[in-house]
């Protein structure tokens, strides 16, 4: 038996040598609690940064530092207590330091600053707070360098009543103020925004305007985008229309034919059973206005009445198609123990709004599990590298254990972290006329064992179940039946042999294949 694992070990490897372009990494740094917020790709690694506990100061949470290769081994972090980032941005500036935006909270109330790290992921400060800015709560959304060297924050404000504002604030490049504007509308909330430096030195923002809170149905969201000049002052707006619910600006790009594209949500509401008050849902969205503010398309990814989802990140290739990045969540049946998965997406839409293909990747668990997206940017291969947090409780080994953990995930340029998800060539054991395909990677593996599923026919349930060769069942997940998704399944608490992955739709089993587990 030893002999022959042995020699199944060495063909699997030598067998997924070459697919070495891809990875599903997750991370605990510190005590804990570790989330991975922002990114920033070269050619000969990668930093991300985002939040965690510091094991050497009392476990208090502060930003993240940290450094990966191309394989997504970590190279090196560093914690800075004091100090958060959350929102997805990561800049290198034109002396090619790297710099965010936290924010931090003092005995006054939370403020932000601009971080400079040094190439150890240490740094210092520059706050801006009063003058600068008036509020009590301010939160950078987010930052970009400007064309003269300076920066350019966009922050979300909350004054004593509790009426937030979009602040847009000005630095040069010593971090000093040069001017500082704010947008708000009466009985209404503005909120998240970003920003984008074109090349003539203006800006572009978008955010979020809305009366969700002072409602129980009949919502307004919009999504209002404004270019301002060096100043600060307007050129032109442009608000989407009052009769739909489009939930904000998560990123926005300048394209190469210079119009606009915007990723978003496409907001709905669902009344309760009584009809008394709605609770909004949301569909991810991406539209394109023309270099006149003309709207061109927008296009939808459907969700039904148990999905929410949305796009954080628009990315333009170079042959002017699109890939957008962003989560959905999935409300499960209140009788299923599993009712709320969230979990990431990719993809692709033609220069003219049109699917091209679209992957999700969901983790495995009996309980809550959350994968949420925050940033993503495309890599020197044409890949994409994208971070975000891993939440859920894990059930290896038996004993269940709660985690936070960064989440860090590099896909190839078809989107797939399973190299040729996008031939479905790997049809299942049980022959279904070549319409179902099943596909490991990595295999052997030695924590997660990712699984790209395609079937042209999918029903309502799906269940993987991990088998020994003496045909127990050691582990079963039951979930969604969703075609051409990538599910990952936890498998570090097993130990070193052979095992089955068992498939089955409605309880029939329509496929196995074996996995090592190192």
């Amino acid at each position: 038996m030893r002999i022959i694992y042995l020699v199944l070990c060495c063909f699997l490897y030598y067998n997924n040598i070459a697919q070495i372009t891809t990875f599903n990494k997750r991370m605990t740094l510190g005590c804990g609690n570790t989330i991975l917020t922002g990114l920033e790709v070269t050619d000969s690694c990668y930093y991300v940064t985002g939040g965690a506990l510091d094991s050497n100061n009392n476990c208090d949470f502060g930003t993240v530092f940290t450094k990966y290769d191309t394989l997504g081994n970590l190279l090196f972090y560093r914690i800075t207590r004091g100090v958060e980032t959350w929102f997805p941005y990561l800049r290198t500036n034109f002396q090619n330091e790297l710099v965010t935006a936290p924010y931090f909270y003092d005995s006054t109330g939370m403020y932000g600053g601009i971080f400079i790290y040094d190439n150890m992921g240490g740094g210092t400060v520059t706050p801006f707070s009063n003058p600068y800015i008036e509020g009590t709560f301010i939160r950078p959304d987010d930052m970009r360098i400007s064309n003269d060297s300076g920066y350019i924050i966009t922050s979300s404000i909350n004054d004593t009543t509790g009426v937030s504002d979009v602040g847009i604030l000005k630095l040069d490049q010593q971090r000093q103020k040069e001017w500082h504007v704010t947008r708000g509308v009466p009985h209404y909330v503005e909120h998240t925004p970003c920003v984008y430096a074109t090349n003539d030195n203006h800006y572009i923002i978008g955010y979020q305007q809305d009366n969700l809170s002072g409602v129980q149905m009949n919502y307004t969201v919009r999504s209002k985008l404004e270019k301002i000049d060096s100043l600060g002052n307007t050129i032109w707006t442009y608000q989407s229309p009052n009769n739909q619910q489009i939930h904000g600006v998560n990123d926005l790009i300048l394209s190469k034919d210079g119009g606009l594209v915007v990723a978003s949500a496409w907001g709905s509401e669902r009344l309760n059973p009584t009809g008394t008050y709605a609770v909004p849902i949301q569909e991810a969205y991406v539209y394109k206005l023309d270099s006149a503010q003309n709207f061109l398309w927008g296009t939808k990814f459907h969700s039904d009445a148990l999905t929410t989802a949305n796009f954080q990140k628009i990315i333009e290739l170079e042959d002017s198609s699109l890939v957008a990045i962003g989560t959905v969540v999935r409300l499960y049946p209140s009788s299923n123990p599993t009712y709320n998965i969230v979990h990431g997406r990719i993809v692709k839409l033609s220069p003219q709004g049109d699917s091209i293909w679209s992957r999700d990747y969901e983790y495995l668990s009996t309980a809550n599990a959350r994968h949420t997206v925050y940033d993503a940017e495309q890599t020197p291969d044409g890949g994409f590298l994208v971070c975000g947090e891993a939440n859920g409780v894990d059930t290896i080994p038996s004993n269940p254990i709660i985690f936070q953990q960064g989440w860090l995930i590099k896909l190839d340029e078809q989107g797939c972290l399973v190299p040729g998800c996008h031939t479905t060539t790997g049809v299942l054991p049980l022959e279904q006329g070549g319409a179902i395909s099943l596909l490991l990677y990595p295999n052997p593996t030695t924590d997660y064992l990712n699984v790209h599923y395609y079937n042209k026919t999918t029903k309502e349930e799906l269940t993987f179940c991990v088998v020994d060769l003496q045909g127990r069942v050691l582990h079963r997940y039951t979930t969604y039946d969703q075609s051409d998704k990538t599910y990952i399944v936890p498998v570090s608490g097993l130990v070193a042999g052979v095992y089955v992955l068992e498939v089955r739709q409605e309880g029939e089993l329509i496929g196995r294949e074996q996995f090592v587990k190192r």
